[in-house]
């Protein structure tokens, strides 16, 4: 028989990740805590951030933030803060009871922008500086007029560093300020 638990795969943690929308999927919160309990995984919840025009929901009235998720866990696990990172924009908490991590990236109620440390590739080559941002970098053209060098590829990357910007400035009420999906970021 073969195995799917994740040890066995060789895998030390696996996190998933969840967006919560108010009336949508909110009230899955708890069973999602419960699965990750259950399972040995680690979860973070995820402010929807506004990339790309939606139409399917207003992102103003579905706005649920990392507090009030927080705030519905906590009325089943006493979530005790912790300094763990995985270097990344995530603030982790544990529970007592639980080997699981449960983290909140909060792109809208706490601000993160001042120890983001995180840049993406698009499929097309381009070097995205940040997530609320349409700056980027065309790495493609480097990479095609110096094929197989890699020093002008990191170059151009440090070069990149200095136009990461200091912040992004979402809002709660729905404003597109990228048109860009996440699909289209890569990850």
């Amino acid at each position: 028989m073969v195995s799917t638990r994740r040890q066995d795969a060789g895998f030390e943690r696996i996190k998933l990740n969840a967006v919560i929308l108010k009336g949508r999927n909110d009230d899955e919160i708890l069973d999602l805590v419960d699965f990750a309990r259950a399972e040995g995984l680690d979860i973070s919840f995820i402010e929807e951030m506004p990339l790309g025009d939606v139409s399917d929901h207003s992102r103003g009235e579905t706005f649920y933030s990392s507090d009030a998720v927080q705030a519905r866990i906590e009325t089943r696990h006493a979530l005790l803060p912790s300094a763990e990172s995985s270097l990344g924009p995530s603030r982790y908490f544990r529970m007592h009871d639980s080997d699981s991590r449960i983290g909140f990236i909060s792109p809208h109620s706490h601000n993160f922008c001042s120890t983001c440390n995180r840049v993406r590739v698009t499929v097309e080559g381009r070097l995205l500086l940040c997530l609320g941002n349409e700056h980027s970098v065309d790495l493609r053209h480097t990479l095609r007029r110096y094929p197989g060098e890699l020093e002008p590829l990191k170059q151009q990357i440090v070069a990149a560093m200095a136009l990461k910007p200091e912040r992004h400035h979402f809002t709660t009420d729905g404003d597109v300020q990228v048109v860009r999906f996440m699909n289209m970021t890569g990850g």
